[in-house]
């Protein structure tokens, strides 16, 4: 997934930023037919990390470069979406339904991290013009009306 241009996703945001946010270590999750269980956490990790940078690339529509004013903050988005991932990834694991008092059973549904990902990323969105959204025609009374072209 390129939604760096200078940069792969996973180096922008590695397994090990996730881990330090989180908590997350190997034995968290049952790597059984793994010899290697950091490494497959690792690996694990990184595709969450590709997933949600897909989710992010689909919503603005472009690259970030490095220089962008912005780079940080989307990184940061980024960031905290898997570690949100995470979470209800190791919530499910360890008890995959959660009851809220005595009355309401809720299974977890992991669409919750990705719900408020337009909201969050609607400054960074560039409309072209041309486009459907985004673009509005105003016109002055101090301009010459042209009419519709």
């Amino acid at each position: 997934m390129i939604l760096f241009e200078e940069k792969k996703v996973t180096e922008v945001v590695t397994a090990k930023d996730i881990q330090d946010l989180t908590g997350i270590n190997a034995s968290d999750f049952n790597f059984v037919n793994e010899e290697d269980q950091q490494k497959a956490l690792e690996k694990l990790l990184e595709k969450w990390i590709e997933r949600i940078a897909s989710h992010i690339y689909v919503r603005i529509d472009r690259k970030v470069s490095v220089e962008d004013g912005e780079f940080l903050a989307i990184q940061d988005v980024l960031i905290r979406t898997v570690a949100n991932l995470v979470a209800i990834a190791q919530q499910q694991r360890s008890s995959p339904v959660i009851q809220i008092d005595n009355f309401a059973v809720n299974i977890l549904n992991t669409a919750e991290v990705t719900k408020d990902l337009d909201k969050e990323l609607k400054p960074f969105i560039r409309y072209k013009q041309g486009g459907t959204s985004g673009w509005v025609s105003v016109f002055s009374s101090l301009d010459e009306y042209e009419g519709e072209k």
